[in-house]
C-alpha cells in the first residue's frame, strides 16, 4: 500500500480496532475469571494509560508494516491474499508481543531494581512465549479484519452502485 493518507488511515483504523477488541476480550475474560478483583486497585490510571499507549504505538507500527504490501485490498486476491496477510499479521503480532513484554520488563526492572541476570532469564523465556502468543493473536486478528472487510464490502457495495446509477441518470436527464 502506498504511503498515502488513505493508507495511513487504514492502518490507524485497523490497529485501533484490533487493540480495542483485544483489550475488551482480555478484560472480559479476566473479569469473568475473577483475576481483576484485587489487581485493578493496585494499578493506577497513569500506568494503565501508559501501558495502553505503548501497546497502541506498537500495534500501529506493526499494523502499518503488515498492511504495507497492499492493505486489506490484498484480500481481493482470494486465499492467496488472505494467507499473505495472515503471515504478515502473525509476524507483526509476534513483534508486538515481544516488544511489549520487553518494555514492561524494562520498566518493572527500573522501578523495582530487579537484578539484571533475573531480568535476562525472564526475558529469554518470556519473549519466546510472548512472540508465539502475539503471533497467534496477530494471525487471528487478520482473519477478523478480513471478515469485517468482506462484510463492509457487501454492505457498502449496493449503496455505492446505487449512488453511481443515480449519478448516471442525473447526467443523462
Amino acid at each position: 500500500m502506498a504511503e498515502t493518507a488513505a493508507g495511513r488511515f487504514e492502518a490507524w483504523a485497523v490497529s485501533s480496532f484490533n487493540l480495542v477488541v483485544l483489550s475488551l476480550v482480555g478484560l472480559l475474560a479476566a473479569h469473568a475469571s475473577g483475576a481483576l478483583e484485587g489487581e485493578l486497585a493496585n494499578f493506577g490510571t497513569l500506568p494503565g494509560v501508559a501501558a495502553f499507549a505503548y501497546l497502541w504505538l506498537l500495534t500501529a507500527a506493526a499494523t502499518r508494516w503488515a498492511l504495507a504490501g497492499g492493505g486489506l485490498a490484498d484480500l481481493q486476491d482470494g486465499l492467496r491474499g488472505l494467507w499473505r496477510l495472515v503471515l504478515r499479521g502473525f509476524a507483526a503480532g509476534a513483534l508486538i508481543g515481544a516488544a511489549f513484554l520487553l518494555g514492561v520488563l524494562l520498566v518493572g526492572a527500573i522501578l523495582n531494581g530487579a537484578p539484571l541476570l533475573s531480568l535476562a532469564f525472564i526475558a529469554l523465556i518470556g519473549v519466546a512465549a510472548a512472540s508465539v502468543v502475539g503471533g497467534v493473536i496477530g494471525g487471528l486478528s487478520v482473519v477478523l479484519d478480513a471478515g469485517c472487510y468482506w462484510a463492509a464490502g457487501r454492505l457498502v457495495g449496493p449503496w455505492a452502485k446505487s449512488d453511481v446509477s443515480d449519478d448516471a441518470s442525473d447526467a443523462g436527464g
